[in-house]
């Protein structure tokens, strides 16, 4: 579908754009995001809502290109949303945006609970831009990650067909959370050569970055507890959970090694690129993974 509509535009994805558009994106929201709420109902997506989250998935990266990248202002970017930008201003990725638009509505019709969701996650996406100013405090940092992916999480929520319920949400909402502190410790190099400050930068230690990360795992998995299933759904939604989790735990110990080797506070313009990224293509760090996400479905 969307070298379909590439080819139509006479528009040429970059090799990054190609990885987000077609696969790191739908992947991620489909098995992290999706499949992981859908647990506590005890179903996985059905074919509909596979569809149409591929290519909501498809567009969000490009939503997101537009903001982080492209460096468009809140203004601008929300006559993209109501789609009332002027054609001279439409980039052939925002023509992108529109045709992939279409295809979605040929298949769904967003609800209002999506619109309204859609809504709150952007413009926290805008707000997030805050983190490249070097100043920026944990406390903001943390508030931000919390809003941001909090509300991302449920606009997919909103995606699929189900009537969700207050508890549900809250342990959804506390998901993206979660999972933003993995991805920035994933991306600590990353974000460093993109000059964006997340939380491992501006705490004291990496061992207050995991405080902070153990501490927000704890609380998702009693929001989990909280909610109104069966004790197998819970269990099973905790433990499919931490197996995404436990990649923090890996980056942790290795972000570990790095600030013994350099000392704290630690220069964050000194360590090389092998000492800031965790290879999962080690099987130590495989065996790691798999230790790891075993302890991390125990916590409480």
């Amino acid at each position: 579908m969307v070298d379909k509509h590439c080819k139509a535009l006479n528009y040429t994805l970059s090799d990054k754009e190609n990885k987000k558009v077609k696969f790191y994106y739908p992947l991620f929201n489909h098995i992290v995001n999706c499949e992981n709420y859908l647990c506590i109902k005890g179903r996985r997506l059905n074919t509909d809502e596979t569809k149409r989250m591929a290519i909501i998935s498809a567009m969000a990266t490009l939503h997101d290109d537009l903001i982080d990248e492209e460096n468009w202002d809140k203004e601008t970017y929300f006559k993209v949303l109501d789609r009332t930008l002027p054609l001279e201003l439409q980039t052939q990725k925002v023509q992108l945006i529109f045709a992939l638009e279409d295809e979605l509505h040929n298949i769904w019709q967003p609800t209002e609970k999506y619109k309204a969701a859609l809504k709150v996650a952007t413009e926290w996406q805008v707000v997030s831009s805050k983190q490249l100013q070097e100043n920026i405090s944990l406390k903001d940092i943390l508030y931000i990650s919390e809003n941001k992916c909090g509300n991302s999480s449920l606009l997919w929520a909103s995606v699929m067909n189900e009537e969700w319920l207050p508890e549900d949400n809250a342990f959804i909402y506390q998901s993206g959370y979660v999972g933003q502190i993995v991805n920035d410790l994933f991306d600590a190099f990353k974000d460093r050569e993109d000059g964006v400050y997340t939380l491992v930068r501006k705490t004291e230690s990496i061992a207050q970055a995991k405080e902070i990360f153990l501490r927000e795992c704890a609380k998702l998995h009693q929001l989990i507890l909280a909610c109104n299933t069966s004790k197998d759904n819970k269990l099973i939604t905790i433990r499919r959970m931490a197996c995404v989790h436990a990649f923090a735990l890996v980056a942790l110990e290795h972000l570990q090694n790095t600030e013994n080797k350099y000392g704290k506070p630690m220069n964050w313009d000194k360590p090389i690129r092998k000492e800031l990224v965790t290879d999962l293509a080690f099987w130590s760090n495989k065996f790691k993974l798999l230790k790891y996400a075993c302890s991390l479905a125990e916590l409480r």
